[in-house]
């Protein structure tokens, strides 16, 4: 899958077509799965959907800006879930955090061995799809220094799409998880006060404007979040984003993974599937034994631990956290500093083991 440049305002046009053909299958796969009580009905409905239809040969379309402005929404909501008794809880996170960063070496180390051995990938191309995160970053890295762009794109948008699909439904049927009729969120936009609107509009834009600047990983949920967090815990307002602003934000944001598909032959997916499907279950089933250890070694709820040690995105994971009860602020931080992590150490070990990006041999430029 080859990541493309976005289009010029003048092909948005054009594209229209497509992007709400895009969205009405992403909304009828959401209204479907709420109608079947599912976990995070519009997201994952919106995700099947188009999965399906973008590797059925459907040709779908939805701009990374549109997908941006709705993470914006779902960041000003997860800030609303913080707390002003998150301080009695941070002392243990220290711990946690630690065992993140053995997690992520361990669990690329072995994924990025495995790709290499098994997958047969050159190292940069296994490296950078190994990474247990960065979607975003790694395919951006990766080609500066050899890797192959789309079997990263491929690879890693597979690991997402896993993730979103499995920790759910597992947390329906081996947690007793009921999904809440609202989505978390502030009830419907008809009963929502206008200067409620007006400070969770700012917490959006202005944390947006801001992260951005100073390049924080995932800005465009990691500003807002945060200015969201200020906001709640200081007592300045409580609401929450209304019911369908949410739905609509989750239509977009599954309705954008699974576009991601399009344009891909079953012929060109079936290997890095098979390979990223591997590599996910281990990493998964690593996240899991590290939380079990670390909720026995802290205290902390091991649900709580798993999702944050979870490769998957750093939307789909905090919001299942929200549905679950589960503290927000403790998922979201050590995802944020999860990516911190993966960028960082992605960029030091390529720098020290590929200074510069491989240069196809005769054969492969033939």
């Amino acid at each position: 899958m080859s990541v493309k440049r976005p289009p010029r305002k003048s092909d948005w046009r054009q594209r229209m077509p497509l992007l709400l053909k895009t969205i009405a299958i992403g909304a009828v796969g959401g209204a479907l799965f709420t109608w079947l009580n599912t976990p995070l009905p519009w997201m994952l409905g919106a995700l099947a959907f188009t999965s399906i239809s973008a590797l059925g040969g459907a040709k779908l379309y939805l701009p990374p800006d549109l997908r941006r402005v709705m993470m914006i929404v779902l960041g000003v909501l997860l800030g609303s879930a913080f707390t002003p008794h998150l301080l009695d809880q941070i002392g243990a996170w220290p711990w946690t955090l630690l065992g993140m960063l053995v997690f992520v070496v361990v669990g690329g180390g072995l994924a990025t061995l495995f790709l290499m051995r098994v997958g047969g990938m050159d190292g940069p191309t296994a490296f950078f799809s190994a990474a247990p995160g960065g979607l975003s970053e790694m395919i951006l890295i990766g080609p500066t220094m050899g890797a192959d762009e789309r079997q990263i794109a491929l690879i890693h948008a597979t690991r997402i799409v896993m993730v979103m699909l499995i920790l759910p439904p597992a947390f329906r049927i081996f947690s007793s998880y009921v999904p809440p009729a609202d989505l978390g969120s502030g009830g419907s936009i008809v009963g929502t006060e206008l200067l409620d609107l007006a400070i969770l509009a700012a917490c959006g834009v202005v944390g947006a404007v801001v992260a951005k600047r100073l390049r924080f990983p995932a800005w465009q949920m990691t500003g807002p979040m945060l200015f969201s967090a200020v906001v709640h815990v200081g007592g300045i307002t409580a609401a929450r984003p209304p019911y369908e602003i949410l739905a609509v934000a989750q239509v977009i944001i599954g309705a954008g993974a699974g576009a991601r598909f399009a344009g891909i032959g079953w012929n060109q997916l079936a290997r890095p599937m098979v390979l990223s499907a591997i590599t996910t279950a281990g990493l998964v089933v690593l996240a899991y034994v590290f939380a079990l250890v670390m909720g026995a070694a802290t205290g902390l709820d091991f649900r709580g631990i798993l999702l944050a040690y979870a490769p998957g995105g750093f939307a789909e994971m905090n919001l299942i956290a929200l549905s679950l009860g589960i503290e927000v602020a403790f998922v979201a931080i050590h995802h944020t500093a999860r990516i911190f992590l993966v960028v960082l150490l992605a960029t030091w070990l390529s720098q020290l083991f590929w200074k510069r990006p491989r240069t196809p041999s005769p054969q492969e430029a033939d």
